[in-house]
């Protein structure tokens, strides 16, 4: 009883707000009867009222202004009550407006027919005053909060759109990036199941040759799993930003662990970040990579066998303070393809062996298979392919290759023979000496110290630069290992070799090096323009 009488006021009050804005359109064919409804209205406060006398008219009116109720009956002339029922249920507008049908049909069929229409109330005339007055109000305040809870859902629609911009954002774009020995090739999807969802995709360089893959989903969804999702996203771009972060991505273990301590410290609802962390060394091709609870990553080699990165590395993030993760590493060939993705596929789509050659195609495989119905998870996939760095020259270039034992005169007529061909293409002199200097130097170290019997030499003139390229089958060695030689130091007090590689490296623009199951492959190239030809840049930064 005591909660039934407090609630009566509550609504009035309710029903008093909404009658103050309301605007009614009384329709009725005799003039006593609108006459009637409108003073009735008035006493209740309804002051905006207009009136119809048929039905073809009181459309006319709903369709020039607003209004918040409509009294209508249902014998009329020109157009009955019924065909206004018809005519406002198929234009899907008798959601939005309330109607009460006041008519002197009496039959359970014609108030039946009345409310399948869409009407929100029949009475019966002559009407009782009372339940008039109850029926409006009930319904002008039903109205109003319809209409309340309308705009505050187009509101939340709306900041959720730009939220959803917003995590849309987060997601880089689609990138390559070429190296003297393998060219890298990007390419991402991020597709919330809702509005915005805990799927995060990332990447971005690190250095001149590391480059840092991320995909991971977090054990929600909606608005709370994008908080996470973005926090997590947040802390690996801050660990890029520190000055130690070459060694923490480089063991991404390490950057695992320190991303972990914080979404685990104080995680009272047990939110919870699967996630696959990889670094790419586009010197090597070397991938090393960290799995915390999440789908394994799918490798398809360049001969089509495909390989499942299922190394376990850890627990998922936010699961345990002080976790300890471990990681693999594989050596990526030209042409192999490295797809991770999210639970939203693997859960989703059909095994019916179809090939999606581009991540757009694979999530839209994903939503067919889907059919329509609305998805049950994010989406979030993220394809890496490694592929040989380009060989057909461009457009205004010139390639010599050359194949032979690198012994002493076959180097000695290899050098005479640039010598003399580097200036006939327009390369400085002193530019081609370098180029002759620097093959000298390395053909001999491979023919006297690292057992090479064979090799292959390609020279190629670009507008802005003279490349090398040498490739061989001998022991490794990377030039770049060594240490620097004190050149200030007297010749007696410095120790033997090294010297012709320093000086190699230092006249060179660029150097890079690259070894893999028995084949070596060493690179370096040269300004054209001597002025420059003499910086010590042994990096990468075509």
């Amino acid at each position: 009883m005591t909660n039934e009488t407090d609630s009566r006021p509550r609504r009035h009050a309710a029903g008093q707000g909404a009658v103050a804005h309301a605007r009614v359109l009384v329709v009725d064919d005799v003039p006593e009867n609108r006459d009637l409804l409108v003073r009735r209205l008035a006493r209740l406060g309804v002051t905006q009222t207009d009136e119809a006398v048929n039905g073809q008219q009181a459309l006319e009116k709903l369709d020039a202004g607003h209004f918040d109720l409509v009294l209508l009956d249902i014998m009329m002339p020109v157009m009955t009550g019924y065909e206004v029922l018809q005519r406002l249920n198929a234009q899907g507008r008798i959601q939005d407006l309330p109607v009460i049908v006041i008519s002197a049909l009496s039959e359970v069929d014609d108030i039946a027919n009345c409310i399948e229409e869409g009407a929100e109330d029949f009475l019966l005339k002559p009407f009782n005053s009372t339940l008039l007055r109850a029926r409006i109000l009930s319904s002008l305040e039903k109205k109003f909060l319809r209409d309340h809870t309308r705009q505050e859902l187009q509101r939340k629609q709306a900041e959720l759109a730009v939220a959803r911009t917003l995590q849309l954002a987060l997601a880089p774009p689609p990138a390559s990036r070429e190296t003297a020995f393998g060219a890298l090739s990007i390419d991402l999807v991020l597709d919330p199941a809702k509005e915005v969802g805990g799927d995060l995709v990332d990447h971005f360089a690190l250095g001149e040759h590391l480059h840092v893959l991320i995909l991971g989903d977090v054990s929600d969804k909606g608005a709370g799993a994008a908080l996470v999702m973005a926090r997590t996203c947040a802390l690996f771009r801050g660990l890029a930003g520190r000055h130690d972060a070459q060694q923490l991505f480089s063991s991404p273990e390490l950057a695992m662990a320190e991303v972990n301590e914080v979404l685990a410290f104080n995680n009272p609802s047990c939110i919870f970040v699967t996630l696959m962390l990889a670094t790419l060394d586009t010197s090597t091709g070397r991938l090393c990579y960290v799995r915390a609870g999440h789908v394994p990553s799918f490798l398809r080699h360049a001969d089509g066998s495909l390989q499942r990165l299922e190394h376990a590395g850890g627990l998922p993030f936010g699961v345990l303070e002080g976790a300890v993760y471990a990681s693999d590493s594989i050596v990526l060939q030209p042409g192999d393809c490295l797809l991770s993705l999210t639970d939203g596929v693997t859960e989703a789509v059909a095994d019916d062996g179809t090939e999606t050659p581009t991540v757009a195609g694979l999530l839209a495989t994903v939503r067919e298979f889907e059919g329509g119905a609305p998805p049950s998870d994010d989406v979030a996939i993220m394809l890496v392919q490694w592929a040989r760095p380009a060989e057909v020259p461009q457009s205004g270039q010139i390639q010599w290759e050359y194949s032979f034992d690198p012994v002493p005169q076959a180097v000695s007529e290899l050098v005479d023979q640039l010598l003399e061909r580097l200036p006939e293409h327009g390369v400085e002199a002193r530019v081609a000496h370098h180029v002759a200097l620097a093959l000298d130097e390395l053909l001999t170290n491979l023919s006297s110290h690292a057992g090479a019997d064979h090799c292959r030499v390609e020279v190629t003139i670009a507008p802005d630069r003279v490349s090398l390229v040498i490739e061989d089958q001998a022991r490794p060695f990377d030039p770049r290992e060594l240490e620097s030689p004190d050149t200030t130091a007297g010749v007696e007090e410095r120790p033997i070799g090294g010297l012709g590689v320093y000086l190699t490296l230092s006249l060179a623009q660029g150097f890079d090096y690259r070894s893999e199951e028995g084949r070596n492959l060493t690179m370096l190239w040269f300004a054209r323009a001597s002025s420059h030809s003499s910086e010590n840049t042994v990096t990468d930064d075509r």
